[in-house]
């Protein structure tokens, strides 16, 4: 089986663990690098959350240090979403080994180079770093195969009520990658709120004492205590989606459209504003994922939990 070669651009982040993890062991992915940015938490965290994971769960993959927003003061999530260190109740040894000598814009431009024409990126934070790619060298976007994109909202925001998180954290470098011109794949909030994952569910999958699954299950805070339940209508494990949508494309409903950002609203900043009913007469230059075999996304959790030691 050929693999296909990825970039993981991240901002760590209990469900971007998840998806590295989900990434590194899928066969028919060749994990060639983690990028992190700044996004759920603040960059030096984000990136030291990544090397942890790597050096931890034995990802041979170099850890790159990136970038705050373009345009827009840096705010991090509150510290309730994903715990105080961004990996929900995790703990895992500080990483003994070193980061990239390149940061991560210099790095995606080395494994862009190396892998012409195939290289697919998967971002699952704020697109500040592709955004800076795309713009310092221009020769990338012609040799970037496909990138797939956590983030967007169509119809349900959620951190305003027109936009997702990450497209919202830096507005001016979604837009810049959504008219690039390179293929893209929006796995945004119309499929993650289709798709929750309920206490059975994770009963299911993190039965079998191994510590990956223990990880797992205290990433997603499972399976709450008095101070912090487990909500009743299951969790939505945002980053884990996309990278099922890389892994297994078939998992997912897709609708071709025209997309692109607004960064000038004062209500709608961030909006990715979808063409749904052609009235823009643009080309489409995205694919959105509506709909997910949930069936199937279980099971491309319950592969990851089964390779990993």
């Amino acid at each position: 089986m050929k693999k296909i070669p990825i970039v993981m651009d991240c901002d760590p982040g209990t469900d971007d663990a998840l998806a590295m993890l989900m990434v590194h062991a899928a066969k028919n992915i060749d994990l060639r690098a983690v990028t992190t940015v700044a996004g759920n938490l603040n960059r030096e965290v984000t990136a030291q959350n990544a090397l942890d994971i790597t050096e931890y769960f034995g990802i041979p993959a170099p850890v790159a240090k990136g970038s705050y927003p373009i345009m827009k003061k840096f705010e991090a999530l509150d510290i309730s979403v994903m715990g105080e260190g961004g990996l929900g109740n995790a703990a895992l040894p500080k990483a003994q080994g070193e980061f990239s000598p390149y940061n991560s814009v210099e790095l995606l431009h080395r494994e862009v180079q190396k892998a012409a024409g195939e290289i697919v990126i998967l971002a699952t934070g704020p697109l500040t770093n592709v955004a800076l790619l795309l713009s310092v060298y221009l020769e990338d976007r012609e040799l970037i195969r496909e990138i797939v994109i956590m983030g967007g909202a169509v119809y349900y925001g959620n951190h305003t009520p027109r936009t997702e998180f990450n497209i919202y954290t830096d507005a001016e470098a979604a837009k810049i990658v959504f008219q690039s011109g390179i293929p893209i794949k929006m796995i945004g909030t119309d499929v993650t709120y289709r798709t929750p994952v309920t206490r059975k569910d994770l009963d299911c999958l993190l039965s079998d004492g191994k510590r990956v699954s223990k990880f797992i299950g205290d990433l997603m805070f499972y399976p709450g205590d008095g101070e912090r339940p487990f909500p009743e209508e299951g969790i939505y494990i945002w980053d884990g989606l996309a990278a099922a949508a890389l892994i297994c494309p078939e998992c997912m409903e897709w609708k071709h459209v025209y997309v692109d950002v607004e960064t000038k609203g004062e209500l709608t900043y961030g909006e990715t504003v979808a063409d749904m009913d052609h009235y823009l007469k643009q080309p489409p230059n995205v694919h959105i994922a509506f709909g997910c075999d949930k069936e199937k996304f279980l099971g491309i959790i319950q592969k990851t939990i089964s390779a990993i030691d």
